[in-house]
């Protein structure tokens, strides 16, 4: 599928062409495309990102170019996503683009439904690179703020869905929780710099959820990286991430398999 292939598909699910003036081009491998988000739910604000996943052959790291963020999965990576939160955002919210093979199609039929309470253990299990702030503040406050931001965007959705009222809007999340100021925290598209009291809010709050950390036991984020590698995992793949060495665009594409 060539760019100008994808934007005329886009402009014909009502995409404004303001949000597509940057739309890149697209890698060869490209097998298949869909818009997930607000874009995709049609909540959208003028401000609005555009999301979009592409399925491709080869794994390469996602991009940004104005308001639209193309993540790209390969069918190993995205069949990670099988009984996740991510998987279930696509199952619910999803568009097709274009799906050369159909195997975009039922990838995203086949995800599932998510386990919240295991997704909720897991996230817990995760915070522990909350536990050893006084050695990795300030110098990875952006990091564990986004990180911060995921886990506890994360719980909320999982919450929702465990209520039996699915929500992958953290404008709604707000409204449901009579707090404006939710929105914008969560926010994908943040202006301004990291603070430590938007991390110190963030971690407050999933505290309330999941409750306390359990302590890291490698005693900093570049500590958990040295005694992680070679052992692949979440904790691993989460503080890469914290730390700045990937991800930087996304919560999801950048590591081996989703997280939640």
């Amino acid at each position: 599928m060539i760019r100008d292939d994808a934007l005329d598909a886009l402009l014909e699910m009502n995409i404004p062409a303001s949000v597509l003036e940057d739309f890149p081009e697209l890698p060869a491998d490209v097998e298949g495309l869909l818009v997930y988000g607000s874009r995709a739910r049609r909540d959208a604000v003028p401000d609005s990102d555009l999301d979009v996943l592409a399925l491709v052959t080869t794994q390469r790291p996602s991009t940004d170019s104005g308001y639209v963020h193309v993540s790209y999965y390969t069918r190993k990576q995205l069949s990670t996503g099988i009984g996740t939160l991510f998987g279930a955002h696509l199952k619910r919210d999803a568009k097709i683009v274009w799906d050369s093979h159909g195997h975009l199609t039922r990838a995203v039929e086949d995800m599932g439904e998510v386990d919240t309470k295991r997704l909720l253990a897991r996230a817990w299990s995760l915070s522990k690179l909350f536990t050893t702030l006084e050695r990795d503040l300030p110098k990875y406050l952006s990091g564990l703020l986004r990180q911060a931001r995921y886990l506890l965007r994360s719980c909320l959705y999982a919450r929702a869905i465990a209520d039996g009222a699915p929500c992958f809007s953290v404008r709604e999340l707000a409204v449901r929780h009579e707090d404006p100021y939710l929105a914008r925290l969560l926010a994908s598209r943040q202006s301004g710099e990291a603070t430590a009291a938007d991390l110190e809010h963030c971690l407050s709050r999933l505290r309330r959820i999941i409750g306390e950390f359990p302590p890291n036991e490698h005693g900093s984020l570049e500590a958990t990286v040295v005694n992680e590698w070679g052992r692949p995992s979440d904790i691993l793949s989460m503080a890469f991430m914290a730390l700045g060495v990937t991800g930087k665009t996304s919560d999801y594409a950048e590591v081996e398999k989703i997280l939640l």
